[in-house]
């Protein structure tokens, strides 16, 4: 469970503390980088040895993250993971930078008819079918998502055959040669419902992240349709976008419409 800056705990060394004032008089927001542990020994007068044993401890009750490369450092946390929704990055690549160790299990996987909607989005024929696989996802032990997959069978034959506590895409690009080109999702929060919070081991009600994904290949090819659904109180969701964001025809049309008439 994620500690607030200013509980008063044993746990705490001074460097902690020390550490707990430069965050509030800086006024540090979840995500910013505090600096390299060489910056933050050099400014708190302490040794870097000194210094990391105190930022394991805080690490371990979830109020900062250690990254390394390039924009390596110490961050400000509050224990959730992170996911930019303008890239394509995988849940395991997401955790593992995050300093996580993420585990798949499967809980069914089986070949079914594919429903009307399947048929429609995934641009199947009629009398289609498709493995329906759902599993779960665990960060550090803890239920973090479901993961329900509709994937057509015509396109990955013998699929249930691999070893599906793997990443998909990857068994996607080695065994056949499908890669996205493009990524559609919408997100919205819901309220998880009697089976999900068994399996999330979650009380029934508790507010989640869903996610409706479809993937298309590189070729145009339709080739996953999905969801995923996050314990909200894991997750963040974070987008990065510049310009201009055009108005629909019909919203343009209506403030033509309303300045024309104004005039």
């Amino acid at each position: 469970m994620s500690r607030h800056i200013g509980d008063d705990e044993d746990w705490k060394t001074d460097e902690i503390r020390r550490i707990h004032a430069l965050i509030r008089n800086g006024d540090f927001q979840v995500g910013e980088r505090l600096g390299s542990e060489r910056e933050l020994a050099k400014q708190l007068g302490v040794s870097r040895a000194t210094l990391r044993n105190s930022l394991a401890v805080m690490e371990q009750h979830h109020e900062i993250k250690r990254l390394i490369g390039r924009n390596g450092g110490v961050y400000v946390s509050d224990g959730r993971f992170e996911r930019n929704i303008n890239t394509e990055e995988s849940l395991p690549a997401i955790v593992r930078r995050q300093g996580g160790i993420l585990s798949s299990s499967v809980v069914s996987a089986a070949i079914a008819a594919a429903s009307p909607s399947d048929m429609r989005m995934l641009k199947l024929p009629h009398e289609s079918t498709i493995f329906n696989v759902v599993r779960l996802r665990r960060v550090d032990e803890r239920p973090l998502s479901l993961e329900i997959s509709h994937l057509p069978t015509a396109l990955f034959p013998q699929f249930l055959s691999k070893d599906l506590t793997e990443p998909f895409y990857s068994i996607f690009d080695r065994y056949y040669e499908v890669r996205p080109g493009s990524v559609e999702e919408v997100l919205e929060p819901i309220l998880s419902d009697e089976l999900e919070s068994e399996l999330l081991e979650i009380s029934v009600g508790t507010p989640l992240m869903k996610i409706k994904r479809i993937a298309i290949s590189e070729q145009g090819v339709p080739f996953e349709r999905a969801i995923d659904v996050y314990i909200a109180s894991r997750m963040r969701f974070t987008m990065h976008h510049s310009g201009y964001v055009r108005l629909s025809a019909a919203t343009a049309e209506g403030s033509k419409a309303r300045s024309v008439s104004v005039d």
